[in-house]
Order: structure tokens, then sequence, then C-alpha cells
């Protein structure tokens, strides 16, 4: 008897203990359903044309806190060509698109040296190389009046913290030359790409402008993603203020994002929440349906199933080709051409004698006719000559 009792009481407990795990199970989609659900952003950051006519789109997908969501499955996807759709080869998930590498660009002008931005930027830097992952590369750019390359492209994390730790602020600010010359350094890499820049946004120094940055970038497909420091009411007047709207552009204009630290202490976080976004991102990879590199822009329309609705979201991008290629039966069409128009240049000296001739009314005469007169015209002119030597005589 006391058996049954105690078999009855085992029963009871895993019971309860089955009904506990399935209740939080319960609870934990009903969680992870309502993240899914709620708003969504959606974001072409990238479009890696290095392998074409294969294209890869990097697409970011962020909930309202713009962390990262990872729920959506390649079906939800889908992708079109200047209007075409086409056929998504493989679509690797959030997190597992591959390795990244990234450029950190960092302010070393004087005015960093104000509100404690030199020291918060340093930190974050080096948490930022903390987080990579293995495979992921990061290079480090410092810059005010002069552009210094502090660490070239390298996965090596100790040597990546030595050289932040050794930047220092001074003098005036050349931020542009900065973005070109990452953009320089990433221009032979493939993969997913980014450069991240913290600074104040003054640019008082250097010799390229913001246009030539953002066609230069454009042309990479290179997203840059701005962190500024700085006091917004304060402008550009003084040491201590941010030239948000220039950021704000930059970001925009290059498929990156805008990101504010009110306190140097929080751009630590910032830094966090930037590598988790594009470390897990979604990419789309397709065959272009165009495959010559015509020197043409294409545009892409990234479209997803998401609880509110469709969203779809445009990119462009350009396959390059200095001098632009056709299609090989246009080619055999234009060498037939050119073999044509080299046959007529061969025989237009006889057309244009020809025409002269009629022209002077001496048609051409068929046969031997034609024969027997230039034998007459020869003969004349012999016998032309004989008086002359009667004369002489």
């Amino acid at each position: 008897m006391k058996t049954y009792f105690r078999l009855c009481r085992t029963f009871r407990v895993t019971l309860w203990l089955c009904t506990a795990v399935l209740a939080l199970a319960g609870l934990l989609i009903t969680v992870l359903g309502a993240r899914a659900e709620g708003p969504v952003t959606v974001q072409v950051v990238q479009v890696d044309k290095s392998r074409f006519p294969e294209v890869d789109v990097y697409v970011s997908v962020t909930d309202a806190n713009g962390q990262p969501v990872k729920n959506f499955r390649p079906e939800d996807f889908s992708l079109e060509e200047n209007g075409q759709p086409v056929d998504l080869i493989r679509v690797s998930g959030a997190g597992k698109q591959g390795p990244v590498t990234t450029v950190l660009v960092i302010d070393k002008s004087g005015s960093m040296n104000h509100a404690n931005k030199m020291k918060a930027a340093r930190e974050a830097a080096i948490a930022f190389v903390q987080l990579m992952r293995p495979g992921d590369v990061t290079g480090v750019i410092a810059f005010n009046t002069q552009v210094t390359t502090v660490q070239p492209l390298t996965g090596d994390k100790e040597a990546l913290i030595a050289a932040i730790k050794g930047i220092q602020a001074v003098d005036d600010t050349a931020m542009y030359d900065a973005l070109h010359a990452a953009s320089a350094m990433l221009e032979p890499v493939s993969g997913r790409k980014a450069i991240i820049i913290v600074t104040d946004g003054m640019n008082t120094a250097g010799q390229r402008t913001r246009e030539e940055t953002l066609t230069l970038v454009g042309e990479q497909g290179i997203s840059i993603y701005t962190i500024g420091l700085g006091d917004p009411s304060q402008g550009t007047e003084t040491y201590a203020g941010i030239d948000e709207p220039t950021l704000k552009a930059i970001a925009e204009e290059s498929g990156g994002v805008y990101t504010f630290a009110p306190d140097p202490e929080q751009l630590r976080d910032l830094y966090e929440l930037l590598s988790q976004r594009i470390q897990n991102e979604y990419r789309l990879t397709y065959r272009s349906p165009n495959r010559l590199r015509d020197g043409t822009n294409r545009a892409v329309a990234v479209t997803m199933a998401v609880p509110s609705g469709p969203a779809e979201v445009t990119a462009a991008y350009n396959p390059g080709g200095v001098i632009p290629e056709v299609e090989p039966r246009s080619t055999w069409r234009l060498f037939g051409l050119f073999l044509a128009g080299l046959a007529f240049l061969l025989i237009l000296p006889g057309v244009i004698g020809r025409v002269r001739m009629r022209a002077l009314g001496h048609g051409p005469l068929p046969g031997r006719a034609a024969k027997a007169r230039s034998a007459q015209g020869r003969i004349r002119l012999t016998g032309a000559s004989r008086p002359s030597e009667k004369k002489g005589k």
C-alpha cells in the first residue's frame, strides 16, 4: 500500500513539473512571437558586387528598440532587379552571413579633448574590438588635419587595442579625408564591410568634400555608421558642440545609421549595439539576370513578409565596366559591320573615279570597245610627236 501511495505521489509531482514546463514554453513562445509581430525596420545596408554576376544584398531587420530580429525565414524574402523578379540562390540567416570587415574611424581633433570625448571614444572602440567574432577583421584610422592609419586590417585584438590606446587628440578636423582613406582600405575586401566613425562631425580641414565622399562610398557599396559626440544645443560654434545634420546625412545616404551619445559614457553601449546589428543581418544572394558589366545602375528591391504587411526597401548598385560589355551576338554583328565598312572604303576610290569620268562625258565603255578606244588614244599620242621631230630637223 505504501508503494502505491508513493507511486501516486511521484506521478502527481511529475504531472506538475510537466505542466510547469509546458506553461513556461508557452510563455516563451508568446514573448518571442510578440517580439516578432511588433513593428520592425528593414534596411538594405550593402550591395556586394565583388563576385558579379552573383550579387549579395545585406538586409538589416531591427525592432523598435534597434535590436536585431532573428526569426525570419528564407521564404519571407523576395527580390527584384530593375523590376524583374529573381530567384534567391541562398539566404543566410541573422548571424550567419560570415565574417565582417570594419574600419573604425576615430576623430582625434582638438575638439575631442572637450567633455571627455576622446577618452570615451578610445574605451568604446576597445569594447567594439572585444566583441569581434573569429574571422572578423578590423582596421583603425584616426584623423585631425592629417589622416593616420593607426592599424591596418587585422583580426589580432591585442594589436588593435594597443593601437587604439595610443590615439591622442590635437589640431583641426579632416573628416571627409578620413572617410576616403577608410573606403580605400575596404575597397579590395569582399563580403560585409562597414565604416564606423565616432566624431563631433565638425569638418574644418582637408581636401575632400561631402559630395565626393558619398559618391565614392556609394560606388563601393559601403555603409557608414556615424556616432555623434557633443552637445547639439551648442551647434558648431564651440568645441563642445556637434554637427548632427551632417552626420545624419552621411549615415542615411550610405545605408548606415546615425546614433547620438548624449553622455560619452554611453558610447560603449552604442558600439555594442552596432556590433550586434552588423553581425546579425541577413544576406540575400542572387544571380543578376543582366550579366554584363555595362556600367549602368541597377535598382534592387527587397520585399519582406512581416506581420504588419509586406515591407519593401530599395537600393542600387553599378556592376562597373570601364569599357561596357555587350552580348556575344552583338559582338559578331559589330565585327560584320566593321568588315563591311572596311570593304566599302576599299572600293570607294574606284567608285569616285567612275563618277568623275561620267561627269566629264567619258562614260565607261563596255568590254572591247573600251580597250579599242584606249589603244587609239595611245596611238594618237605617239603620232603627235612626229611632226615636231620633223620641224626640228
